[in-house]
């Protein structure tokens, strides 16, 4: 992939404590930036032989062939020391020995990967259901995905695709292999229209 990670050209702090302005300066970047997340993603399938630039046509049927090429490039690489020392003192005490335990992260290469994946995996949302928006909610402030893109216009929550990715990528290590887990989830999430 040309240049990796997604990153702001100004100064990121974390979304739960941006204010109303500097979340949407983020947004707007964000949204921006989709199209070209999605032509890098497009040209990195065909330049791996995942298949051809039409097979990724932002239908739900293309999920399937994105997800099975995805799957094989998850890599994991171990946290380092202070890594491992954050983790486990942010966790609550219940938790601090089974963070301790979990000494593997996503690398740079697949963290970067999961974001565009994401963002086609919202474009899908988009391109097949017209009601359906990037979007922003600021309150409450405890909301899970606090000040960032989202798709709005579900009815009960709004879907943070590049979470749902993340995810099923975690899901994709401890559980059976399955090709077709974000087609699945692309229909569950139809369901909350």
């Amino acid at each position: 992939m040309s240049d990796g990670a997604l990153v702001a050209p100004f100064e990121i702090i974390p979304f739960e404590i941006m204010t109303k302005k500097e979340a949407k300066q983020y947004f707007d970047w964000f949204v921006l930036q989709i199209p070209t997340r999605i032509d890098t993603l497009i040209a990195h399938y065909v330049e791996t032989l995942g298949g051809g630039k039409e097979e990724l046509d932002l239908s739900q049927e293309s999920l399937v062939n994105l997800w099975k090429w995805f799957i094989q490039r998850i890599e994991m690489v171990p946290k380092t020391k202070e890594e491992l020392e954050e983790d486990v003192d942010a966790a609550p005490d219940w938790l601090k020995e089974e963070v301790a335990n979990n000494t593997l992260k996503f690398s740079e290469f697949t963290s970067s990967l999961i974001i565009d994946v994401g963002i086609y995996f919202g474009s899908v949302f988009l391109n097949e259901m017209r009601t359906l928006e990037w979007g922003i909610i600021h309150k409450p402030k405890k909301y899970v995905y606090v000040n960032r893109p989202i798709i709005i216009g579900f009815k009960e929550a709004g879907l943070n695709p590049i979470a749902v990715v993340n995810n099923c990528s975690l899901r994709e290590l401890n559980q059976d292999p399955d090709d077709t887990r974000l087609f699945n989830l692309f229909n569950v999430w139809k369901g909350y229209l």
